[in-house]
């Protein structure tokens, strides 16, 4: 009996989650045991210990307002009166409550499910830093998912730098696709809008960055045995927003 109401206690936040998601009528299941063993502590103070992305080698290029500006048409007040909007966030309200890791489950679960994805992605991209996102968007709209997880975890609180969009590469270079990472006391926790378990960075085998960034900076990345990694990553880069092209 002992064991089963320390079961009970331990697994209360994430029955409480799926019961808010389901009363939104959020479908879906996530798994998320890349959470269970992470000591979050407090997810907005930064303490200025950078740990590299899939442990790999990185190099901060500059400000992404500064070297991506865009500019958008979108009048973010009036999207923000959208019905998909205004649920998004309310979801978000809701999940103030919660801990950081029950945060970051209730977001992923509820974006892989949530109806007018475009309408919120439209307020994010509003944003000056956004610039990549839009002018390298993927086929398969990762970015914009990306960046609305982003936007959502900077919305209840987590630091900045502990947040990053990321451009993934296959093994093979012929696939690629954007992923948003949380740094939770050491660790890169992956949310990828088409994997629907949360992992850690560890888990992605046969994938590598080549770029990423957050509100304060950009990044390449390269793996630590590739001797022309940062030239061949920033060639990467330029390809996929389109540098050079008529």
């Amino acid at each position: 009996m002992q064991t089963f109401s320390k079961l009970r206690n331990e697994t209360a936040p994430w029955r409480a989650i799926g019961d808010l998601l389901y009363g939104m009528r959020i479908g879906g299941e996530v798994e998320s045991s890349a959470l269970d063993h992470i000591v979050a502590g407090n997810p907005a103070v930064w303490t200025g210990a950078d740990v590299a992305l899939f442990h790999c080698q990185q190099k901060t290029v500059g400000d992404p307002a500064i070297l991506f500006p865009h500019a958008t048409t979108v009048d973010a007040r009036e999207a923000a009166r959208d019905p998909y909007v205004c649920r998004w966030l309310d979801m978000l309200e809701r999940l103030k409550p919660f801990n950081v890791k029950g945060q970051i489950a209730g977001i992923h679960r509820y974006l892989a499910a949530a109806e007018g994805l475009p309408m919120i992605a439209d307020v994010a991209s509003s944003l000056p830093w956004a610039g990549p996102v839009t002018r390298a968007e993927r086929p398969d709209g990762s970015g914009y998912a990306a960046l609305v997880r982003y936007v959502s975890l900077r919305h209840l609180g987590i630091h900045t730098e502990r947040l990053r969009l990321v451009w993934l590469s296959d093994s093979t270079g012929s696939t690629d696709w954007v992923v948003t990472t949380v740094l939770l006391n050491g660790q890169w926790v992956v949310l990828d809008h088409y994997h629907g378990d949360i992992v850690s960075d560890d888990s992605y085998l046969d994938a590598a960055p080549y770029f990423s960034l957050n509100a304060n900076r950009c990044l390449v990345h390269w793996q630590a045995e590739d001797t022309d990694g940062p030239e061949k990553a920033l060639q990467l880069l330029g390809r996929q927003l389109r540098f050079g092209r008529a």
